[in-house]
């Protein structure tokens, strides 16, 4: 296990921030060469389904997959070997990587899951790899996704000031995208690598919710109520691409290397907002307001990237690390809203207060410099160096015809050393830091009154956010035998985007984005693995821990005492734990049995209030496969969750015990 590189980082020794792993699979070359498929299908209670299939041909370096599957599940439809199995392998190699958001990632195809409420997924997609020569190596792949989700959420929020907002919000939304993925790599020459990835994405998105909500005062003053709809479709294409070279120069270890990288991107959207919100005092109908508007939204961005980096060996223990990177982009976002005319029977009123057409410009230079150490016998490797981030950020009010600008300064420290135990551990010391640029909705001045009673506001003033990451860790890997995972880590952020809340006497509520500081946060995991493998039987064990600390910032006055209507600082800290253990059992080529739990502990406290909001939850999993008789295999599952902080009157527990599934498998995938 390693960290996530690029081939051509790998080839200039360039260290990465280790957040992403990388595990490398390499085949035999007898097993380069075969065909399989698999299709399972299930259903049970509820209307409950599951159905998935995948086809592989393998011919040397040629590799097709071709994968399907249909689930309301909320799952991805399939199960990490199987993806494995099926994705492309560059040059009888396997890249799977797992870090952020984006899920689990194999050769550069993301698989991703989960999401609110009911969702009925369906996905196919096809890879393709070969080599055209001896020189040109190519990875392609394309995903079609269709998701229909539905939801229904009730909700009560009780404020310190007596209020409390009773809440009821359902509908359905839907997607769909396609997703087209480019990989050529080029030996122009035996010391020059070239490489072109182009990306092409296209989503369409629309949703349809209501929502139902009253606030109350001591339980029994009504204070206001609204039942509202949202309808909303929108169109989304973006297209990137990343070109790479890299040439070895003539002295050993001296090399050049050149990245460009383009992105563009367009959206278009169109959202009816019908509002009808009712006032009272002291339980008497004050007022009444009813918002009927169209708002047609559009947008369009465009980001360049030029970074050159050049090494050169100071001598056979130390070398230079020197790198310029150039950024531009240009992001414009507009948005018309009309209210709707009794009179012409249409939505042909120009609501200006709720449009804007705003633009945002960033320019960014960042010159760094990394010296890089290691000993004779490898045993200590170091990257100690950084650099400085000049960023100039411009705002554009084009309605208001209002500029703002902005120049900023940081320094971009990156510092990293490892030790390689006699026992073959590696102890790792981590120091990086990042900025992170305010996003264009949260810049964008444009009150969204997508919900009249709790509006949301952009604010252009805002800075670049900066944080620091200090870790350490301790990594020692056996394939049999025992294997530990480790690390520790600190990360304080200045200027983290937070909120400011402001609730007026009517109940209603303003949210603007804003920068805070005093955010940062604790985190830390432990995992211990046992591997034992004998002639008949393998035995696999792990478990570990891990803890999450954090404490963040923002500002309103909702949690006030009753008659304190000032905006106050507000500290949450969020505290997290939980222990987990896995475990396999392999008997010859007949039995595999595996047995997984994960409890977890969280609890959110906060300054401005006494009381502790605390959640236990739990989760475990039983799973059998018997293969027999020959060319069939049996596999049965269970399944049980436990969630303490499940609303009265619903489930906190419950068991899904999926029936047998027998299937026939004539052919056996390579391993």
């Amino acid at each position: 296990m390693s960290d996530t590189k690029t081939k051509i980082e790998s080839k200039m020794g360039i260290e990465k921030d280790g957040e992403d792993k990388t595990i490398n699979f390499t085949l035999k070359p007898d097993k380069k060469k075969g065909l399989f498929g698999r299709i399972t299908g299930g259903y049970g209670t509820d209307e409950r389904y599951d159905a998935s299939g995948m086809l592989s041909f393998f011919d040397g370096a040629r590799q097709i997959s071709v994968l399907g599957s249909s689930n309301n599940l909320n799952k991805m439809g399939f199960s990490v070997n199987e993806v494995m199995s099926a994705a492309p392998m560059r040059g009888g190699g396997m890249t799977v990587s797992y870090g952020g958001s984006a899920g689990m990632n194999v050769n550069g195809i993301s698989f991703g899951g989960g999401g609110e409420g009911i969702r009925t997924g369906s996905m196919v997609g096809l890879n393709y790899s070969d080599d055209w020569g001896k020189d040109i190596k190519s990875n392609s792949s394309y995903q079609f996704n269709n998701t229909h989700s539905k939801s229904n959420t009730i909700s009560e929020s009780v404020y310190n000031d007596g209020r409390s907002v009773i809440g009821n919000r359902g509908g359905y939304g839907r997607n769909q995208s396609h997703n087209i993925n480019l990989n050529m790599e080029y030996q122009l020459d035996s010391v020059t690598i070239l490489s072109v990835a182009p990306r092409f994405t296209n989503t369409r998105q629309s949703s349809n919710m209501t929502n139902e909500e009253a606030t109350f005062r001591d339980e029994d003053q009504k204070v206001n109520e609204r039942n509202g709809r949202n309808i909303s479709k929108g169109d989304q294409n973006s297209f990137s691409v990343d070109v790479n070279a890299m040439r070895t120069l003539s002295k050993k270890g001296r090399s050049i290397s050149l990245r460009l990288h383009g992105d563009f991107g367009q959206n278009n959207g169109n959202a009816f907002n019908y509002s009808d919100q009712k006032f009272y005092v002291n339980n008497l109908l004050d007022s009444t307001n009813v918002l009927d508007q169209r708002s047609i939204t559009s947008g369009r961005n465009e980001n360049y990237d030029i970074s050159i980096t050049y090494v050169e060996p100071l001598n056979d223990r130390w070398r230079l690390n020197a790198s310029y990177s150039f950024r531009y982009g240009n992001n414009n976002s507009a948005r018309e809203t009309y209210n709707f005319d009794e009179t012409l029977k249409g939505y042909e009123d120009f609501d200006s207060l709720y449009s804007n057409k705003f633009n945002n410009k960033q320019i960014t230079h960042s010159p760094t410099m990394n010296f890089q150490f290691s000993n004779k016998k490898k045993t200590i490797n170091a990257t100690i160096g950084g650099g400085v981030i000049f960023n100039s950020l411009e705002n554009l009010n084009v309605y208001e015809n209002e500029n703002f600008k902005q120049v900023q300064t940081n320094f971009n420290p990156n510092s990293r050393i490892m030790f390689t135990l006699p026992n073959k551990g590696q102890l790792s010391f981590n120091y990086n830091a990042y900025t992170q640029q305010p996003t264009i909705e949260q810049l964008q001045p444009v009150p969204d009154n997508s919900n009249p009673l709790s509006i949301r506001l952009g604010n252009p003033d805002l800075k670049t956010s900066f944080s620091h990451t200090f870790g350490i860790g301790y990594n020692k890997f056996s394939p049999k035998g025992f294997g530990m995972f480790s690390n520790i880590g600190f990360r304080p952020v200045s200027n983290s985007f937070s909120t400011y809340t402001k609730v007026n006497s009517d109940g209603s509520q303003v949210t603007q984005t804003i920068n805070v500081n005093g955010v940062y946060n604790y985190n830390g995991h432990i995992n211990l693995s046992y591997n034992k493998v004998k002639k008949n039987y393998q035995f696999r064990v792990n478990g570990g821990a891990f803890g999450n600390y954090s404490n963040n910032v923002n500002y309103s006055n909702i949690n006030n005492v009753r008659g304190d209507t000032a905006v106050h600082k507000n500290v949450s800290k969020n505290f997290s734990i939980g222990p987990n253990v896995n475990s396999s059992f392999s008997w010859k080529e007949l039995l595999d049995l595996t047995l997984n739990y994960r409890p977890s502990y969280n609890q959110v406290t906060n300054n401005r209030t006494s009381v502790k909001t605390s959640n236990f939850s739990q989760r475990a999993n039983l799973g059998g496969t018997i293969y027999w008789p020959k060319n069939f295999f049996i596999d049965n599952d269970l399944a049980y969750n436990y969630n303490a902080n499940i609303a009265p009157g619903f489930k906190k527990a419950w068991l899904c015990i999926a029936p047998p599934l027998v299937m026939n498998s004539k052919t056996e995938p390579p391993t």
